[in-house]
């Protein structure tokens, strides 16, 4: 049996991991589109107001964790989906085959229709790429009840105020 998994986020880490638990002998593949080991989006505020570090931030620290439950962790995007020929296509041009898929993409940031989204340092901090790009900024973020409370510790960081959406 061949799983794969699209999405390496909590909920495809998790899956792939389910997966080997109670199946020793299918092979287990998860494809994610960022070039990072698997993290937490929702770690980004703790991150940005400097709670956790970097390392933090990740599903699973210890190195070759995936390695050793032979789950097969691919980076790339997934441009096709072929349901008779059970493949995916990656940007790349490679193919990948299963036997059961499981999408696992998560959500994407929405934009709100408020005046001024559009201007200079309103910004979308979606992945731990544009995180690392905010460090030396004071920002305030919307999204999530837990994400909006942290904007009074956030506040107090040096630089100049961004809206960033999460």
């Amino acid at each position: 049996m061949q799983h794969l998994i699209m999405g390496a986020g909590p909920a495809g880490v998790i899956a792939a991991e389910s997966i080997r638990q109670y199946d020793a002998s299918s092979t287990v593949t998860m494809v994610g589109e960022e070039f990072e080991k698997p993290y937490s989006r929702t770690a980004i505020p703790r991150f940005l107001s400097g709670q956790i570090d970097e390392d933090g931030i990740h599903l699973r620290r210890m190195p070759g964790h995936f390695a050793a439950r032979s789950i097969d962790v691919r980076k790339g995007r997934v441009t096709g989906l072929d349901r008779e020929a059970a493949q995916v296509e990656l940007e790349s041009g490679e193919r990948l085959e299963y036997d059961r898929l499981l999408i696992a993409t998560g959500s994407h940031p929405v934009i709100p229709d408020i005046p001024g989204m559009d201007l200079p340092g309103v910004v979308n901090c979606w992945t731990l790429s544009d995180a690392r790009g905010r460090l030396t900024h004071r920002i305030l973020e919307t999204g999530a009840a837990e994400t909006r409370s942290l904007a009074s510790s956030v506040n107090r960081m040096a630089g100049d105020l961004e809206l960033a959406q999460a």
